[in-house]
């Protein structure tokens, strides 16, 4: 990311990436409910997340209000991240 960050940023081209994790999706349905209410216990939020969760967050990214917002990751977890191994 970094190296098409500075090979776009010339051309007004900012460059991020969204990190969503766990989400509710067709998959989790295939989840034993157990163990999906572990992973939710564990959150920070304690649900999981939606799809209009990451689409939110990219459009803003998208918008003008984030003109200088460039070369960053974030993550859409719930705080799952700060959750140790």
């Amino acid at each position: 990311m970094i190296a098409v960050s500075l090979g776009l940023g010339d051309r007004n081209i900012r460059v991020n990436a969204i990190a969503p994790r766990p989400a509710d999706t067709e998959a989790t349905g295939h989840v034993p409910a157990e163990l999906l209410d572990h992973v939710v216990k564990g959150l920070t939020l304690k649900r999981l997340g939606e799809t209009v969760d990451v689409v939110n967050l990219a459009q803003s990214l998208a918008s003008d209000g984030a003109a200088r917002i460039t070369w960053q990751t974030f993550q859409v977890d719930g705080g799952d991240t700060l959750l140790s191994a």
